[in-house]
């Protein structure tokens, strides 16, 4: 094994220990420790070539107490609540933020996302500008939920990720549970008295989709109620998607719809008008992340409010126990957070 990859874990898995013994050993901690368990421990140091990171343990020394957010687009919704939470942690630990900007949809509006040449084109650039810029860590904030591919620092600096996920096992994302929200979502729209419900969703192989129709699906199960696709239309995530998806549920008998996004919502409500019914009143809507547009149409749109500030919070906590405590080892994988129904005015209750 080449000794610039071997970690202290690696020689633990090695030997059956914990990484904890194996730096206790080398550290000459051992009346806890077996002879033979510490013969094994110098044995594969030996075999491998390990080389005990020094420079890690003087890190919190030499700190710039700066980090580097990558953003892949500063006009996606979610994007500004994010960092405002990443910026309350920072504040709180006394850490400056340096932020760039990949633009992937005021250049491209999204495409490059499912462009892996032009999504590398613009993630390298900024992945090198970071490891140029003397920052301790990397903060990656998606525009929507989907898998980054080689997200990786030539300076080895520690990576979490925001609102969408690594291929690497070993970076840890905090994301929206998106399951909990369509499922949370159908319920309220049941407790009201409906049962006929519409959907309108975005792109059906959007993850975001995925997810809050696999909610859906659960909430519908439990209520014994069958799952009906002639009852879902898959849009884009516009206020045209949700003209459209309205224009042709009303002619199935719908009284109330779920809108996977308020923009979708709000196109929802464009068509009732237009055809002289009203929302809130006729059919039920119910949208979800809580957008500005929620509050400003009329009547207000009951809607799940994303824990965007919270993602934001918790991701860069995360990022700074990995830059103070780089000898640690942390568990990986997904943190998903929950949303909470803002109720308002766009739900009428059917009594009996």
């Amino acid at each position: 094994m080449d000794h610039k990859v071997v970690t202290i874990k690696d020689i633990a898995e090695m030997c059956e220990v914990s990484p904890a013994t194996v730096s206790n050993v080398l550290n000459g901690k051992t009346k806890k420790v077996s002879q033979d368990v510490a013969d094994r421990i110098h044995e594969a140091v030996m075999t491998t070539g390990y080389v005990p990171n020094y420079f890690a343990k003087s890190l919190r020394a030499s700190l710039t107490k700066t980090i580097g957010i990558i953003a892949e687009d500063l006009i996606e919704f979610s994007v500004p609540p994010i960092i405002e939470g990443v910026m309350n942690c920072c504040e709180e630990r006394d850490y400056s933020v340096l932020i760039e900007n990949m633009r992937l949809f005021g250049r491209w509006q999204g495409a490059s996302i499912y462009n892996e040449e032009l999504f590398r084109s613009a993630l390298h650039p900024v992945l090198t500008k970071m490891d140029a810029s003397h920052v301790d860590g990397i903060l990656y904030i998606g525009g929507y939920e989907h898998v980054v591919h080689n997200l990786k620092s030539s300076n080895h600096l520690p990576i979490v990720m925001a609102y969408s996920m690594a291929d690497d096992e070993n970076i840890t994302s905090y994301r929206l549970d998106d399951f909990f929200g369509g499922y949370e979502s159908f319920q309220y729209l049941l407790s009201k008295g409906h049962k006929k419900i519409g959907l309108i969703a975005g792109e059906s192989n959007n993850n975001h989709t995925i997810n809050r129709v696999r909610g859906v699906q659960k909430a519908m199960y439990e209520a014994g109620i069958l799952f009906d696709p002639e009852l879902v239309e898959y849009q884009h995530w516009t206020r045209q998607g949700g003209f459209d998806g309205m224009k042709v549920l009303i002619n199935k008998q719908v009284t109330a719809v779920f809108c996977l996004s308020d923009m979708i919502a709000a196109g929802a409500y464009a068509y009732l008008n237009s055809v002289g019914l009203k929302p809130g009143q006729d059919v039920a809507v119910m949208g979800y992340d809580n957008q500005d547009i929620a509050r400003f149409i009329d009547p207000q749109i009951t809607t799940m409010a994303l824990p965007l500030e919270e993602i934001g919070y918790q991701s860069a906590s995360r990022l700074l126990e990995l830059i103070e405590q780089p000898e640690k080892i942390f568990k990986t994988g997904d943190v998903l957070l929950k949303g909470k129904i803002i109720e308002r005015n766009s739900v009428y209750t059917i009594n009996g």
